[in-house]
C-alpha cells in the first residue's frame, strides 16, 4: 500500500490532541523531536487519519517500527507525577522526623541508664553510650535496666574487675539471661 503523507495541518492537529507529548515515554519538545507515528502501520494495512496517528518522540517511534501497538500507550499525567512524588516527599520525611525523633529517645534512655550507672556503682565512669545502644538494640529497655543495675553493683564493690573489660561481657550474658527469663515468665 502507499504511503499517503500526513501533511502539516493533520500532523498540528495530531500534536495538539496529543498535548505535544510523546505518547510513549512522555517526553516533550524541547527535549526531544516529534514526528507523528501510525498506530497500526501502514504496512500492516493502516491509514494515515487522525484516529490512527498519534504523537511520538523518534527515538520510540524508531524502536517500534512496523510494530502494531495493541492500544494507544497512556501519556503520563502530569498531576499525578506532581502527587505522587509529593506523597513519596511526605513520607521519607515523616520517616526522618520519627528517626530524629526516635534517636533523641534512644539518647535520652542512654543517659539516664549511665546516670543510674554512676548512682549504683559509685563509680566515676559508665559504660559507653554505644555498649548501651548494641544492647538496646538487643534487649528492650527494662532489660537493659536490669541487667546494668544488676553489673553496676557488682562492678562498683569490686565483685567483677574492671581491668580488661570482662564485665561487658558479663553485662551481655546477664542481659540474656533476664531476657530469657522474661520469655518463660510471659509463656507460663
Amino acid at each position: 500500500m502507499r504511503r499517503k503523507s500526513t501533511g502539516k495541518r493533520l500532523r498540528f492537529e495530531v500534536f495538539k490532541r496529543d498535548h505535544f507529548t510523546c505518547q510513549y515515554c512522555g517526553a516533550q519538545p524541547p527535549e526531544i523531536v516529534l514526528v507523528v507515528d501510525h498506530i497500526v502501520a501502514v504496512a500492516s494495512g493502516g491509514e494515515t487519519t487522525i484516529e490512527n496517528l498519534l504523537s511520538a518522540c523518534e527515538s520510540c517511534n524508531q524502536g517500534k517500527a512496523d510494530r502494531a501497538m495493541s492500544q494507544r500507550a497512556i501519556r503520563p499525567d502530569a498531576d499525578l507525577l506532581y502527587l505522587e512524588t509529593q506523597q513519596e516527599i511526605a513520607e521519607l520525611q515523616r520517616y526522618q522526623q520519627a528517626k530524629a525523633d526516635l534517636d533523641r529517645e534512644i539518647a535520652r534512655v542512654v543517659d539516664l541508664l549511665q546516670d543510674d550507672w554512676v548512682v549504683l556503682s559509685g563509680l566515676d565512669w559508665t559504660p559507653t553510650a554505644g555498649t548501651i545502644r548494641q544492647l538496646l538494640g538487643k534487649y528492650s529497655p527494662e532489660v537493659v535496666e536490669q541487667a546494668m543495675a544488676d553489673v553496676a553493683v557488682k562492678v562498683g564493690s569490686g565483685y567483677l574487675p574492671t581491668r580488661g573489660h570482662r564485665w561487658i561481657g558479663y553485662l551481655y550474658k546477664v542481659a540474656e539471661t533476664i531476657a530469657r527469663e522474661n520469655e518463660y515468665e510471659i509463656e507460663a
